[in-house]
């Protein structure tokens, strides 16, 4: 114990133990990034990339033809930059924005080391970024093509001056952790906003007082500052392009806190993204925390995310990486509690031996638990370069397939329906993976799991409406969705859809057989098959059988 202890306060092996972690880390981010982004939440990933490519017909044509089903949510910060990226390199990329993503995790990682040493040991620093760089869930979620790793990245620049001020006020001080923050929360709009006013309230509190926390010019002038960016992007977004219309009323649904699917659900995200032992060791770390500066920060930054899922009450249970954000406060809080362990195995006393054993072997405990937790994701990081033949199995919430045969046969679905954007697709993920590969569009067709779901919660009728480009459902007169009405009113529209394109299996929550779905093969039975092989099966709607 003495000779680890010596190791690690030796000055000049640190910076040797922390490059070591950020290119081991940075290299594990690299494995397999040239393979179609289909190993972590596609339709999101896909969602970007279908973006990218509108950008970059934009950029190169001056018309956006392409647009993911979804339309654009957060502002399209990596996707204007994935578009530039491929403007330079004259092709379609997508290695290049999930290595940055992948780079903005990284940097994020000095920017929470410079905090831990602010707040922890030196010797905690490190393990906070150890965690924060070698939780399975992170690993994958950050060499992702999405803003969440950007995202993180700038939270954790927010906070670092936000300490920063508050270690030595000014008015320059303010602004600058003002505007970084104000940033942090444009980057996906208001999903770091509550972590960010918890931080400042926090050590605005600590450091003067509850009262004058409340009352003082400070924390006003600062959430006005941190929150400006994001309230003119909505304001332009609802108001004048209208694209942003209802995106508040399927993110924030009150009632969902007193139904229990919502905490399960809530509990569930928690245990994909940082474990619950991690968990359960991160608030115990925050507890047990003797700095005050330290303890005000991490309570700041709890109690952030916990107002966070309070108003986010339809992602924060249904969308696991709406919780990445947790990453960099349990790092933190596991850093405090690093401490906490740390002084008590240095008490020289009788009992120092029986305390030392119990604190290894909750430790030991502690770490079997939270490795059987990981299980799932770090064998999803294992499998990323392997996979079985398409259309794949999922493995937890990783599909086990292989990933460029799957965009090859979407390739060739594409080149059957000539590239058709008048089309209903039946496939995984909402058809995202096969619009971006077949080059083609269309309307998605509803699996019956899915219009039970929808029967059960109106709510969620509102949010797959916009997923699926319908300005007006059609319903039966119980108010209840109707697929064979779906595909009358389809087929009624201007732009009747030329082609049925069906996956004939893949997997979810449930496998699905198409020829199982009665409604499926009462629709198609009349129409004459165009293409075929074992992953999918190509309907024409413009000719029908002889």
């Amino acid at each position: 114990m003495a000779r680890l202890r010596f190791f690690l306060q030796e000055p000049v092996l640190r910076p040797l133990i922390l490059g070591t972690l950020f290119v081991a880390a940075l290299c594990l981010r690299l494995y397999g990034l040239d393979k179609p982004p289909m190993d972590f939440t596609p339709i999101r990933q896909y969602h970007g990339a279908l973006l990218a490519r509108g950008l970059y017909e934009w950029l190169t044509t001056g018309a956006m033809r392409t647009l993911p089903p979804d339309g654009i949510i957060e502002p399209p910060i990596l996707e204007f930059a994935a578009s530039l990226s491929y403007l330079i390199t004259g092709g379609e990329h997508l290695w290049i924005p999930r290595l940055l993503s992948a780079l903005f995790w990284m940097l994020g990682g000095l920017f929470l080391y410079l905090i831990a040493k602010r707040l922890v040991s030196p010797n905690a620093a490190i393990f906070s970024v150890f965690f924060y760089l070698f939780v399975p869930y992170s690993v994958l979620a950050s060499r992702a093509f999405m803003p969440d790793p950007l995202m993180v990245m700038m939270l954790l620049a927010g906070i670092l001056t936000i300490l920063r001020y508050h270690e030595h006020p000014s008015t320059r001080r303010l602004v600058v952790a003002a505007v970084v923050s104000a940033l942090a929360v444009f980057v996906k709009p208001g999903i770091c906003l509550f972590q960010i006013l918890g931080a400042f309230a926090a050590l605005t509190a600590y450091r003067q007082g509850l009262r004058k926390a409340v009352v003082g010019p400070s924390f006003p002038a600062f959430a006005v500052l941190a929150v400006l960016p994001t309230g003119l992007y909505y304001l332009y977004g609802t108001v004048l392009a209208e694209f942003l219309q209802g995106q508040a009323q399927t993110k924030v649904v009150p009632a969902y806190v007193l139904d229990p699917y919502y905490w399960k659900g809530w509990l569930h995200s928690i245990g994909e993204v940082a474990g619950r032992a991690a968990f359960v060791s991160a608030l115990l770390g925050v507890l047990l925390c003797r700095c005050g500066q330290a303890k005000s920060l991490l309570a700041g930054l709890w109690g952030g995310y916990l107002v966070f899922g309070l108003v986010f009450t339809y992602h924060i249970q249904t969308h696991v990486y709406y919780s990445l954000q947790l990453v960099p406060v349990v790092a933190l809080s596991l850093g405090a509690l690093w401490d906490v362990a740390a002084s008590h195995l240095q008490q020289a006393d009788s009992r120092r031996h029986g305390r030392r054993a119990v604190i290894l072997g909750l430790a030991v405990l502690a770490a079997a638990f939270g490795m059987n937790e990981h299980r799932q994701n770090a064998f999803g990081i294992v499998q990323q370069a392997r996979g079985e033949a398409f259309p794949g199995e999922y493995v937890g919430h990783t599909l086990v397939a292989d990933y460029e045969a799957r965009a090859e046969t979407y390739r060739e679905i594409g080149e059957i329906v000539h590239h058709s954007r008048h089309t209903i697709l039946w496939a995984p993920e909402a058809g995202y993976t096969l619009v971006y590969h077949g080059r083609i569009d269309g309307a998605t067709w509803p699996s019956s799991e899915l219009v039970q779901w929808w029967r059960r919660d109106e709510r969620a009728q509102l949010f797959m409406q916009g997923m699926l480009s319908m300005d007006e459902w059609p319903r039966s007169p119980e108010g209840n969705f109707v697929r064979r009405d779906y595909f009358a009113a389809l087929r009624s529209s201007e732009a009747p859809p030329e082609y049925f394109v069906v996956i004939k299996r893949f997997s979810g929550r449930n496998t699905v057989k198409w020829k199982e779905d009665e409604a499926l093969s009462a629709i198609t039975k009349d129409f004459r098959v165009v293409g075929r092989d074992d992953a999918y099966v190509v309907f024409d709607l413009t000719e029908k059988k002889e």
